[in-house]
């Protein structure tokens, strides 16, 4: 099990982990790449999963180009995505029947291509949903929503619709698969800031520069086109704007979110795997697993995802319960290079 802890009261066994603005974790990177599409279906089952790569699926028979289209826009940069079969008209009940089968299942992004004030309370539904994922269950994932004020670093608000080069238009509810995709495959030592939408010709709306720094600081995830057609994102952040002691700037950065969701999920995994039962809690106990975690602090270090690291920023210390320990890590994430302020002297 896991999840964030206030005190020492835990009754289940498990990894529960706080990560904060001044001591955020990080450990080595998981396997990433891994979309949830909950999508209508023209035909197949309601509730049907379909796994579907960049070499395989299992699509039902009868599939149409638009059943697969915002698939192939996910697999422009995922490794694989499961689609979720809402059926031909989806409702409320349908997107609650989809979360709870969703909660068993491996992914880092989840996106839900539909807009408008129908779809609002569904929006909601899986904001709800993604929170209580990442703050109770420890399930370390990210929606990326169309039109949604999410005010929190689970969320991804796209704004903007994109026009392919095949002059198809995708939504901006349509664009979430795309940056669902984007996000999954990315390694938490990479950006999204500046990547390129292979395929698009166009951004709608247009933003001017005032424009784009107010799409910025309202938490939306915007793109841009140059003189050649080129369009990219302009900043890889999430809907978080409120900014507190607990949670800094930098938790408004997606870099920063992977870095910190894989050092959540790989602790939680060392923790189970290894040490929860197996391992015990006296000074030889600890030593060891402080040691585990120093190689992989380390390792993290060596991928440029952290930076600053010393072996003294890791303490494992007896918990109040006799099978409880209390782990201290203090870690810089490392953002990457996004603004560059240039003074030019002539002389």
């Amino acid at each position: 099990m896991a999840g964030t802890w206030t005190s020492q009261n835990k009754v289940l066994p498990g990894a529960y982990i706080n990560i904060k603005t001044n001591a955020p974790l990080s450990i080595t990177p998981g396997e990433r790449g891994i979309v949830i599409l909950l999508q209508e279906m023209s035909v197949g089952a309601v509730g049907d999963i379909y796994t579907i790569t960049a070499t395989e699926n299992d699509y039902p028979t009868g599939s149409t180009a638009a059943d697969k289209l915002l698939v192939n826009e996910a697999l422009k940069c995922a490794k694989t995505v499961l689609v979720y079969n809402l059926g031909i008209a989806h409702n409320a009940e349908a997107i609650t029947t989809s979360l709870v089968a969703l909660r068993t299942l491996i992914f880092n992004t989840l996106a839900y291509p539909y807009e408008g004030v129908t779809y609002d309370a569904n929006k909601l539904a899986i904001a709800t949903w993604i929170e209580a994922m990442r703050e109770d269950e420890g399930v370390k994932v990210q929606a990326v929503l169309a039109d949604y004020v999410g005010d929190y670093e689970g969320v991804i608000n796209v704004t903007q619709s994109i026009e392919l080069s095949d002059a198809t238009t995708l939504t901006a509810a349509q664009v979430t698969a795309w940056v669902a995709g984007v996000t999954a495959g990315a390694n938490i030592n990479k950006s999204n800031t500046g990547q390129k939408y292979v395929g698009a010709v166009d951004v709608m709306p247009r933003m001017t520069k005032n424009e784009m720094e107010t799409a910025i600081t309202e938490g939306k995830f915007i793109f841009k086109v140059d003189t050649v057609q080129n369009v990219t994102a302009v900043y890889d952040i999430n809907s978080l704007t409120t900014i507190s002691v607990d949670k800094g700037k930098q938790f408004t950065k997606n870099k920063v979110i992977r870095t910190l969701d894989g050092i959540n999920n790989d602790i939680v995994e060392i923790f189970e795997s290894n040490y929860i039962g197996k391992v015990n809690n006296n000074t030889d106990g600890r030593s060891l697993l402080r040691a585990t975690l120093i190689e992989y602090f380390n390792e993290l270090q060596r991928l440029s995802a952290i930076q600053n690291f010393l072996p003294e920023d890791v303490t494992v210390t007896k918990g109040i319960d006799s099978d409880a320990v209390v782990i201290e890590c203090y870690i810089q994430p490392v953002d990457s290079v996004e603004k560059m302020y240039i003074t030019v002297n002539l002389f």
